[in-house]
């Protein structure tokens, strides 16, 4: 009841700020989007069915936005903003879905949202060695994911580096706060892990989710530093056969640091037992850590990264391990025009590869592609 009602509350809160008041100027309507497509040429010891050369849309940077911002006379700004991936979901990939979808509501008070956008974890924090990645966005991105054998472990921890808690474009609202001297904070909560759906909590997978995120930034000199961290937690409602899980909690922390065109940032996660079966003795639902640096140099940039992760979910101290080197490139060729270089070498063991052939997998994918916005 007490999550209800604060959430009620945040809700009645956003009306408040809007009632009584006149719109000083009918909202402004923007239109963005982007295409990407790129050639993938891949390679593993266990590779998945296929040519090893694919032609493919990078889904995550081919989108159509709508943007609707506007404000009342009271000073309230308030907005209304619509993603479309064109490329993603549906038979073949290519039927098209909503990314994102979400209202928000900022003045002197901080940031209000309700709807289909990122948690504070992302929004607040969320520094990492693929913040600074270039091209293809490191471990951020999809198309060397889907073109390498895992071999059944968890891409979510091993592959994006997400805590546990993360709960991405799921309906939510969520208040952060303004910035005061380079510090900021923020609360998001998301009943359940549905995106666009009237739907409440229920029983298949994580309900009541919370994060907390807090971050600073500032400079010294030609030297930005910054320092970020989230926590989340929620209710495991996945158990099957009267077995119960454990509950998530699980956080995250990173920083970075720039100068003179260099940027470096790091970071480390743990997601201590969350969502391990109860009745599975020493599961560790893993952790992991990364590092990356980038260098921009006019209309070009190259980044590297380094990142590890483990886990031991059936708890027999045999470790699922994956290791991933990226390297990328990206060069600005006319304005909205860009290309892109970026290779990535994985080393993944199941179960510490427990002396099977099947259970180890050295992959290598090398994406060549371009992209254009408008």
């Amino acid at each position: 009841m007490k999550k209800v009602l604060l959430t009620t509350s945040a809700l009645a809160g956003a009306s408040l700020l809007t009632a009584g008041t006149a719109a000083a100027e009918a909202p402004v309507m923007t239109f963005s989007g982007a295409l990407a497509y790129e050639a993938v040429m891949f390679d593993g010891d266990q590779a998945d069915a296929g040519t090893g050369f694919n032609v493919t849309a990078n889904e995550q940077q081919s989108e159509l936005v709508w943007d609707a911002r506007g404000s009342a006379d009271n000073g309230l700004k308030y907005r209304a903003n619509i993603q479309w991936r064109w490329a993603n979901g549906g038979a073949g990939g290519n039927a098209g879905t909503f990314d994102e979808a979400w209202l928000d509501f900022t003045g002197g008070f901080g940031r209000l949202f309700i709807g289909g956008e990122d948690g504070v974890s992302d929004l607040a924090a969320g520094t990492s060695g693929h913040s600074v990645q270039v091209g293809t966005w490191g471990t951020d991105g999809n198309n060397a994911l889907r073109h390498v054998n895992f071999l059944g472990m968890s891409t979510a921890l091993h592959y994006y580096a997400s805590h546990a808690g993360m709960t991405g474009d799921a309906n939510k609202i969520g208040y952060i706060t303004p910035n005061f001297g380079g510090f900021s904070a923020g609360v998001s909560y998301s009943p359940n892990s549905t995106f666009l759906q009237a739907q409440g909590t229920n029983n298949d997978g994580n309900a009541n989710a919370w994060e907390f995120a807090a971050g600073w930034s500032g400079s010294f000199g030609d030297v930005t530093l910054g320092v970020d961290g989230s926590y989340g937690i929620a209710d495991d409602q996945s158990g099957v056969n009267g077995v119960d899980n454990e509950d998530v909690g699980s956080y995250m922390v990173g920083a970075t640091v720039g100068f003179a065109g260099f940027q470096i940032a790091g970071a480390f996660l743990d997601n201590g037992d969350s969502n391990c079966v109860k009745t599975v003795t020493n599961c560790d639902a893993g952790d992991g850590w990364n590092v990356g640096a980038s260098y921009n140099f006019g209309p070009g940039a190259v980044s590297i990264m380094y990142q590890q992760a483990e886990d031991d979910t059936d708890g027999n101290g045999q470790s699922d391990e994956v290791s991933i080197l990226h390297a990328g490139v990206n060069y600005n060729i006319a304005e909205g025009l860009s290309a892109h270089l970026n290779g990535y070498w994985f080393d993944l063991e199941n179960e510490a590869g427990s002396g099977v052939a099947a259970n180890s997998n050295d992959a290598t994918v090398v994406i060549l592609g371009t992209r254009v916005t408008f």
